[in-house]
């Protein structure tokens, strides 16, 4: 689990959006995309998830220096419909086509119900919580995940456990009203093979890798990654071998939102009165532990991960951009 040090250095929202930002316009990226970035990893810190906060930052940075990842990326809109779209990341970081396709399905929601829109050829989105954050903070459901196509060739001698490529991001989020927190189920879906922990469970590791396909058939096959233009052995970005699917829904087109909310409020208060799952101080459900973090850390500052900091600082010593801790 993400459990970010208590005693780690801590930082403002504002110092570091600041440091972010200036440290990619070094790197000489769009000052919007700059800026969208640096907010987006902030976003995900405030959460508590530190593996996918500015514990990517050097990764994307080297990225762009290396050339694996467009800096400047144009968004193509490859089909459109009135509730769907699929776009083309023009081999850019995941991160400005996610947001793209993400506000794309949430305009379709508002207006007839539901958006769907699928990405490719993109580097890494992140978490895919962040984007599903968006549609929630609009009053709609939203669901987020990201993949890839099928591989080339799968090796016979390894089980169906290593057909998974990475560990895709799958994220679902219900709206609750504003005195508790929305349902938030926001994972990786691959689970570190262990052979006793399979003999005795193993139905744990099927249901991990049926998640883990589901994810990366809807972003990759159905994003059409597996196309030859896309081709991961072909394209002029190395680093852009993502896919993504992003989905809103209109909860009034199903039922009173109020009444929704009202239900979400009801269960999200009760469940947190139950006893607490051993090894933890109390019951929540997916949202609840990220969702008084992110108070928490807007109050008291970001908490940094060791690596973080140091892979940001030497960042800011090689761009010559003062750290702010």
């Amino acid at each position: 689990m993400n459990v970010p040090a208590e005693d780690a250095t801590r930082v403002s929202v504002e110092s570091l959006r600041s440091f972010l930002i200036e440290l990619f316009g070094k790197v000489a990226i769009p000052d919007e995309h700059a800026e969208l970035v640096a907010d987006l990893l902030i976003d995900t810190d405030l959460r508590g998830v530190v593996s996918h906060g500015v514990m990517q930052v050097e990764r994307y940075v080297h990225g762009w220096q290396e050339g694996t990842c467009n800096r400047t990326p144009e968004i193509e809109i490859l089909k459109e419909g009135p509730a769907t779209a699929a776009l083309n990341g023009d081999g850019g970081l995941g991160y400005i086509v996610a947001t793209r396709a993400m506000e794309m399905a949430i305009e379709r929601a508002e207006s007839i119900g539901v958006g769907v829109v699928t990405t490719t050829y993109h580097d890494h989105v992140g978490s895919t919580g962040k984007y599903v954050r968006m549609a929630l903070r609009r009053g709609l459901i939203g669901v987020g995940l990201s993949g890839r196509n099928a591989a080339a060739s799968y090796s016979r001698q390894a089980t169906i456990d290593g057909s998974i490529q990475g560990s895709p991001p799958f994220c679902v989020g219900m709206p609750s009203g504003p005195d508790q927190p929305p349902f938030m189920l926001d994972m990786s879906t691959k689970i570190p093979w262990e052979e006793d922990v399979f003999a005795r469970m193993p139905e744990v590791y099927l249901k991990a890798i049926g998640i883990s396909h589901i994810a990366n058939i809807l972003s990759g096959t159905l994003g059409g990654q597996m196309q030859p233009r896309f081709d991961r052995d072909q394209i002029a970005f190395s680093g852009a071998n993502q896919s993504g699917f992003f989905m809103a829904l209109q909860i009034d087109r199903f039922v009173d939102p109020a009444a929704f909310l009202g239900d979400m409020d009801h269960l999200m208060a009760e469940i947190s009165q139950m006893r607490p799952l051993p090894g933890f101080d109390r019951a929540d459900l997916p949202g609840g532990p990220e969702w008084r973090r992110e108070k928490a850390f807007r109050e008291d500052g970001i908490p940094l991960h060791p690596q973080a900091q140091e892979q940001m600082e030497g960042l800011a010593r090689e761009y010559q951009v003062k750290v702010p801790w």
